[in-house]
């Protein structure tokens, strides 16, 4: 199966906006408990993103199309989803007064 790697790396930083824009949403402030339904996406979507982090490389050189582009690409990908990291522990470790 050819599968751009880039498109491997999008397809594991997609679910972290999600949960990014989510969590927002539902508690800008943080003022009470996430919802259970919340919580759990958010470690699905980690959990996803960290596996497609992993794989998008591998898949580089297994189909030898690694480039210094796509190293840009997957690191911007991985600064970016540094905001929803510190947003999920944000959503665990502040929960309201």
């Amino acid at each position: 199966l050819w599968l751009a790697p880039n498109l491997v790396t999008f397809s594991g930083f997609l679910p972290m906006v999600v949960s990014y824009v989510l969590s927002w949403w539902a508690q800008p402030d943080f003022a009470s408990p996430p919802p259970r339904w919340l919580a759990l996406y958010c470690g699905f979507s980690l959990l996803l993103y960290q596996t497609f982090d992993a794989m998008d490389g591998k898949q580089a050189r297994r189909t030898n199309s690694s480039s210094p582009l796509g190293q840009l690409f997957d690191h911007g990908c991985d600064c970016l989803a540094c905001l929803s990291h510190h947003n999920m522990a944000s959503l665990c470790l502040l929960p309201g007064p």
